[in-house]
């Protein structure tokens, strides 16, 4: 199955936005931001939530960090 860049572009956007809340959120609790924590943290969020459209981004975030190491 094949997207066009104008299906996947907001779903990316949303992914990065996820991120950037992620490292806010972690910059203002004084916490240690690496890859594995933001990823930990990422993991906590997906556990917590019960809407599927949200876990889905969460998932992608997570394994786009995953991917960068």
């Amino acid at each position: 199955m094949m997207f066009s860049e104008q299906e996947i572009k907001p779903v990316w956007d949303e992914v990065a936005r996820l991120i950037g809340d992620s490292v806010m959120q972690m910059r203002h609790r004084g916490q240690a931001l690496s890859v594995e924590s933001l990823a930990e943290h990422l993991s906590q969020q997906l556990a917590s939530s019960q809407n599927i459209e949200r876990r889905i981004l969460i998932g992608a975030a997570i394994n786009m960090l995953k991917g960068e190491k």
